[in-house]
Order: C-alpha cells, then sequence, then structure tokens
C-alpha cells in the first residue's frame, strides 16, 4: 500500500500548529483509510504544561487540520482517543487516538480551502497601526461561539498596552523561574541553522529577538538581573510588537480531555478564519501557564457572569508576512 491519501493529508497537518512548535505527533499508517495517532513522550512540557492540556489541545488543531487537509479526496476523519494520559515518563512512542478516513457528507461541505493552512503564520513581528476591523472581529467572535468559547476583544490603548506589558513582564516571571526557563529555553532555536537542522522549536529569528542575546538570557539569566540590563532587554522585546492596537481573551471549557479537544479545534477554525481576514494572531501562552501572569490577567478582566476559565490571551493585527517556522517531514513524522 501506498497511502498516497495519508500522505497528502499529512503534508498539510505537519503545519498545524503546538506550543513552542514541539510537534509531539507520530503516525503509524495502518491501511488506506486507517492510522493510528502517536505521543512522543520526549516532545511533552511537564514543567509548564503539567496536565497536559496545550499539548491536548495542540492535538485538537491538529486533527482538525487534517479534516480540513482530508475534504478535496471527498473524506472526512473520525478520531477515536484512547482515553491515555500524556505521560512524558513513557519510554517510546505511545498509541493516543485512532483515525479513520471516511467519505464526507455532501450536505456539509467544507468552508475553508486547505492551501489557508499553508498561509496560516503567527505573526511575532510589529503591526501595523490598524486595528482589527469590528466587523471581522465579530465573525471571529462567531467561529468561537460555534464551538461554545467566547472570544471578546478591546482596541482601546489603555488595554492594549496592558496586554503587551503584561506579556513582556510574564518573560522575566519565566526566565526566572529554573523550571519554566530550562524547559522553554531547550525549545528556543537561538540561529537559523539550528532552527532548519532541528525542524522545530521556537526561532530567535522569528521573534526577532537576536540570537545571541537569548542564549544568554537562558543561560546567564542572572546578567538580566544587573540594573538597566533587565530594562533594555525587557524595551527590546516590548517593541518588537510595536503596533499592536488589537487584543483578545478566549474563555470556554478547558478543564477535561474533551474540553482541550474542543478548544483546540476551534483555535484551528479561528486561526484560517484569520488567515482569510489577512489578520495575523501571536498567542501569549506563557500568560496563561504562568501563575503570576494568569492570576493578573483573570484579575484586570473579571466577569462575575463569565462561566468559563480564560485560557487564551493573544494580540491580533497586521504585519509584514513573517518568517515560517521549520516543521519536521512526513516521513519523520511516520513510524513502522
Amino acid at each position: 500500500m501506498k497511502f498516497d491519501v495519508w500522505k497528502d493529508i499529512l503534508e498539510y497537518a505537519r503545519w498545524a500548529p503546538s506550543p513552542h512548535n514541539i510537534q509531539a505527533w507520530k503516525f503509524r499508517l495502518v491501511s488506506d483509510d486507517e492510522a493510528v495517532l502517536l505521543y512522543d513522550p520526549t516532545r511533552l512540557l511537564p514543567g509548564t504544561d503539567p496536565t497536559g492540556r496545550f499539548t491536548a489541545a495542540g492535538f485538537g488543531i491538529l486533527l482538525e487540520t487534517m479534516a480540513i487537509a482530508a475534504a478535496p479526496h471527498g473524506l472526512d476523519l473520525e478520531s477515536k482517543y484512547l482515553g491515555v494520559p500524556l505521560d512524558p515518563s513513557k519510554s517510546e512512542n505511545t498509541p493516543f487516538a485512532t483515525l479513520k478516513l471516511v467519505p464526507r457528507d455532501p450536505a456539509k461541505p467544507e468552508p475553508f480551502d486547505r492551501q489557508l493552512i499553508l498561509d496560516r503564520r503567527t505573526s511575532r513581528l510589529p503591526y501595523d497601526d490598524r486595528p482589527v476591523s469590528p466587523a471581522v472581529l465579530e465573525r471571529l467572535a462567531k467561529v468561537a461561539a460555534d464551538f461554545d468559547h467566547v472570544l471578546e476583544f478591546s482596541t482601546d490603548k489603555t488595554e492594549v498596552d496592558w496586554v503587551v506589558g503584561l506579556n513582556a513582564d510574564t518573560m522575566f516571571y519565566d526566565m526566572t523561574d529554573p523550571i519554566a526557563r530550562n524547559e522553554v529555553g531547550g525549545w528556543i532555536r537561538f540561529s537559523k541553522a539550528e532552527a532548519r537542522r532541528k525542524a522545530d522549536g521556537l526561532a530567535a529569528y522569528a521573534m526577532l529577538f537576536p540570537g545571541l542575546l537569548m542564549r544568554l538570557f537562558v543561560r546567564a539569566n542572572f546578567l538580566f538581573r544587573i540594573p538597566g540590563i533587565a530594562q533594555l532587554s525587557r524595551r527590546l522585546y516590548t517593541n518588537s510588537m510595536k503596533g499592536t492596537r488589537t487584543v483578545a481573551w478566549i474563555s470556554g471549557c478547558f478543564d477535561t480531555p474533551e474540553g482541550w479537544d474542543r478548544a483546540g479545534r476551534m483555535l484551528a477554525r479561528l486561526w484560517l478564519a484569520m488567515t482569510a481576514e489577512g489578520v495575523y494572531l501571536h498567542p501569549f501562552g506563557s500568560v496563561i501557564t504562568n501563575v503570576k501572569a494568569h492570576a493578573r490577567m483573570d484579575e484586570r478582566f473579571y466577569k462575575a457572569d463569565r462561566k468559563e476559565p480564560l485560557w487564551l490571551l493573544v494580540r491580533l493585527g497586521h504585519s509584514d508576512v513573517p518568517p515560517q517556522a521549520h516543521r519536521l517531514t512526513v516521513d519523520q513524522l511516520l513510524v513502522d
């Protein structure tokens, strides 16, 4: 069997985003319509994502991306989780879900062109001072609502500046915490050659931060507690987010494996809807995973009638086309 359809789908799915670009997934192709999704325990985040909820949401993004990529073949993707936790203590790739390609219901055509999967980017570049239009924001809120999540947003300068400042503060919160610093630092690719060779992780060049400075920030963090150096590095980081005029936050069920999957599927479609509108997204994931930063966010955006927790904070806007992060090849994702 050549598995041509599976490989075609995976050529798109491998571009699905994941926390820190860890790409914790592997695939075992069983037949032309059946496969097994596995997780790679060496690519989990036990320090900053101990429950695996954000990594699990990333699997939800992946599976929704695969379903969209299958549409031109007249197919849809059925997936069934195996009920196993994401366990970093495992010594080998571990089955996580079974996958099956099935005929697509002609009454439910796929609204997204799968080219959007390839066009999608995370933009950590400066934005161009234009707020996202209210009409686009309402369309995005509708995508979230379709999955029972709530997308709220603000173009108020005071609010935007506060969010950008919180994200900058969180960088220092994480880098002074040895657990977060070592884990996140292990996924930073300090040079273009390293990013290309490993085909994963957070590329320094994509974050507009000099690789040498980031290496020092991770491995000689004490230098950044010297008066003046901390302020200078924070200013450099904040300047990379200049021109931001819109921020948004998402709330919804995020406390069960089913909730993590649904949140990820929603985010997959939300991100493609943004791509179709020419809008870029920069997720402030560390604000969510850092306890101190998350508490500040909850206090700032507190609403008595909010029924579900805030689980994502982002900036939105328009920028130059950002560099595309490297990805593992299909052959690297396949296991026997």
